[in-house]
């Protein structure tokens, strides 16, 4: 299972082919679309004989190219990947495999008198570089039990996500309590400025008797035009928990202009213009409902006790 398996890159919201399940044996095959495709993926294919592949091109689905290569990318237990050309979609179908922790295979066809340009990201990793492609089937056959040794590991390296799932369920839990906050039309005022070794540090008016939480983004809004009897609402940066006490809390700035008049005269221990501070949240997170969150975050939960991983075929 993949942390980004219930993510579309494409819309940014949740997959809807979620769940997909890895085809053992198989490889996802990505290369350019140049005079040398045909001989290249028979030379792959013989390598690989016995087992299954998958060809981006090959297989006519009716859904979106870019939620078509993921599905299979996903799909795909395996990926080799020609880069001989530094075609950009198969740059692209890389990281996608890497992202989805899948063992990849990269080649590059070159000799002695050629010279091939690596992307710097990715130089340090191994390479099968070939001089033709009877060369290439024969290094690819040598190689396989080095990429099946990877998948058997495949859970080790998986592990060290977990400060990462660790990361995310802290910052889903906050944002849960965010939005209890939101709901509840939480809203609050800057009380002062301080200087904590040379770092500012903005007092609000609310704690956590209020449900402010350490880490929780407040935005902060000037009110001090006014137009007939409303005053107008005009952004000027946002604030960051750092010690919630009981009925205040203290503040790191993000985001500010220090060169706007607001955050001067704070800045100058002046009288602040009229300001308040309300709970932020992403666009993507204030869509969606506390229901899904917690859904969400039972299924970091789960994925934080373990990897399980579903498969078909076997």
């Amino acid at each position: 299972m993949s942390l980004a398996e219930n993510y579309c890159l494409l819309t940014g919201g949740k997959c809807s082919h979620h769940p997909i399940y890895i085809e053992m044996n198989t490889f996802f095959i990505s290369e350019p679309y140049d005079k040398k495709r045909k001989q290249r993926e028979t030379s792959i294919i013989e390598a690989i004989k016995g087992y299954k592949h998958i060809i981006a091109d090959h297989k006519t689905m009716n859904i979106a190219l870019t939620c078509k290569i993921c599905q299979q990318i996903q799909s795909a237990q395996f990926g080799i990947v020609d880069i001989t050309s530094g075609n950009r979609n198969v740059l692209i179908e890389l990281g996608m495999l890497y992202g989805f922790n899948k063992p990849v295979v990269i080649l590059i066809r070159c000799s002695a008198k050629t010279k091939i340009e690596i992307p710097s990201n990715i130089i340090g990793i191994e390479q099968i570089r070939y001089e033709n492609f009877n060369d290439l089937t024969q290094k690819l056959r040598n190689i396989l039990t080095t990429l099946f040794d990877l998948w058997k590991k495949r859970g080790e390296y998986l592990l060290d996500l977990r400060p990462v799932i660790e990361s995310q369920i802290e910052q889903l839990e906050l944002a849960i309590e965010t939005k209890r906050l939101l709901v509840a039309n939480l809203e609050g005022a800057i009380l002062g400025l301080k200087f904590i070794d040379n770092i500012a540090i903005i007092i609000i008016d609310k704690g956590m008797e209020h449900g402010v939480k350490k880490g929780m983004i407040f935005k902060v809004l000037s009110c001090d035009k006014k137009v007939g009897e409303v005053y107008l609402e005009e952004e000027n940066g946002f604030l960051m928990v750092k010690h919630p006490q009981e009925r205040i809390s203290q503040c790191q700035p993000i985001s500010i202009d220090p060169n706007k008049q607001f955050w001067k005269d704070i800045f100058e221990k002046t009288a602040p213009p009229k300001n308040i501070v309300r709970p932020y949240l992403i666009d993507e997170l204030m869509k969606t409902t506390e229901d899904e969150m917690k859904d969400w975050l039972s299924k970091l939960k789960i994925l934080r006790e373990g990897y399980t991983v579903k498969t078909r075929g076997t």
